[in-house]
């Protein structure tokens, strides 16, 4: 059982009292998801002479690891960040923001159209993954379980389906009396359906939120036909399932189990769930935003991760450049940049960003000759939208958009 979760904001140091093994537990935790998902450094680390300076990242969510639950928010609160206290109410204002821009972004499908608006939301990471599972779980379940066609075999007394001669040739030559028997059998205790009861039950433990708990609650009751398995069972058999029109419908569901289940960090792989992170990379959500707003604003097609060319032309270290975003506007060429950080006004915008949009923006006139180059900066802000123009030295229109990342009050 863990203790109150300690609250942080991303970039945020704390210190903490915690021992030697829970401080190693914590990072264990960190660096497993840091492999998992390819990243440079772990989302959390500790420093300091003693190493009991906790140091979050850029990432969101929650990590629970040696009896202790660290919860990292968003810096999108400008007061929150301010005097780094992150109270209920607090956390309460910043999660329906989340919530929102996890909606309008439409980021790895986690909230689909309308969810972010109900009364009972979340208030805190947890309860926002436990909200997010039990929501689409309960809808899915009302039109009925993930029932499928299961092959089946054993050795019956009388037949039953189809008799397995290999089998009843060789293990049961010569015994009348037993016959090796396989058939298909329609049964709710499927792969997939153990994977949902096994996330099921991981976020049971640890949801605060009524509503989702009741709905949870209510899962487990329709799926008590499944067999309960270990996460890292759950995830291993899940690799299997078969994917078609009958089962469709499922995917959502499917796809946050798994990461639900896959959050367990390095314990999984001992059926153990003594470990547990879930983290959202604020940067590629805010990328994601920024997508969404641009073909708002321009009424286009935007390419992401465009491909404008190589800084060498040597073929074994030509240094690939991909633009965030990148349009076509009559007779000019955009090229967009997402910065996920509040503008510094002594150091706005940043040497190294300017220089990277200058020589994306270079880049891609040569792939379109003739077309005027226009830069563009997006970065979030709380208040209201603003955008600055301004020159570079070769003659390229820099557009400096700030973009809202809370809701606008009603």
């Amino acid at each position: 059982m863990t203790s109150e979760p300690l609250r942080l904001c991303e970039h945020q140091r704390v210190s903490v009292r915690w021992s030697h093994d829970t401080r190693q537990a914590v990072l264990d935790a960190a660096t497993a998801w840091q492999e998992a998902h390819g990243l440079p450094q772990p989302p959390l680390s500790f420093e300091g002479a003693d190493g009991c300076i906790l140091q979050a990242q850029q990432h969101v969510g929650v990590i629970e690891a040696g009896g202790v639950c660290v919860e990292i928010y968003p810096k999108l609160d400008a007061g929150l960040v301010k005097d780094a206290q992150v109270t209920d109410q607090r956390a309460g204002t910043v999660m329906k923001n989340l919530l929102w821009l996890l909606e309008e972004s439409g980021h790895e499908g986690l909230i689909d159209a309308g969810e972010a608006g109900v009364e009972d939301s979340p208030d805190s990471i947890c309860d926002l993954l436990a909200w997010l599972f039990a929501w689409r779980l309960r809808d899915q379940l009302s039109l009925g379980l993930p029932q499928e066609y299961i092959g089946m075999s054993d050795d019956l007394r009388l037949v039953r389906g189809r008799i397995d001669f290999a089998r009843q040739s060789t293990v049961h030559f010569g015994r009348p009396d037993v016959i090796a028997c396989s058939w298909d059998e329609f049964t709710p205790d499927t792969s997939l359906a153990r994977l949902l009861r096994c996330a099921t039950e991981v976020l049971l433990e640890r949801v605060r939120l009524r509503g989702a708990a009741a709905d949870l609650r209510d899962a487990l009751a329709m799926l008590d036909e499944v067999e309960s398995v270990q996460p890292f069972q759950a995830v291993a058999a899940a690799s299997g399932i078969r994917w078609s029109r009958l089962n469709m419908r499922w995917r959502p569901c499917h796809d946050l189990a798994l990461a639900v289940l896959t959050g367990q960090g390095r314990e999984i792989h001992a059926g153990s769930s003594g470990s547990f992170v879930f983290l959202i990379n604020m940067n590629r959500l805010f990328e994601d935003y920024c997508l969404r707003w641009l073909e708002k604003t321009f009424q286009q097609r935007i390419d992401p991760q465009k491909r404008l060319g190589t800084l060498l032309v040597a073929p074994e270290r030509r240094i690939a450049q991909d633009a965030d975003f990148f349009w076509l506007d009559q007779n000019d060429l955009w090229v967009g940049d997402a910065k996920y950080k509040l503008p510094d006004a002594q150091n706005w915008p940043r040497i190294d960003d300017l220089r990277q949009l200058i020589c994306y923006g270079q880049l891609a006139q040569k792939l379109h000759a003739g077309r005027t180059s226009r830069l563009m900066i997006l970065h979030p802000t709380t208040g209201e939208e603003q955008s600055e123009a301004l020159q570079t030295f070769d003659v390229q229109e820099l557009r400096l958009q700030s973009i809202r990342v809370t809701r606008q009050p009603v």
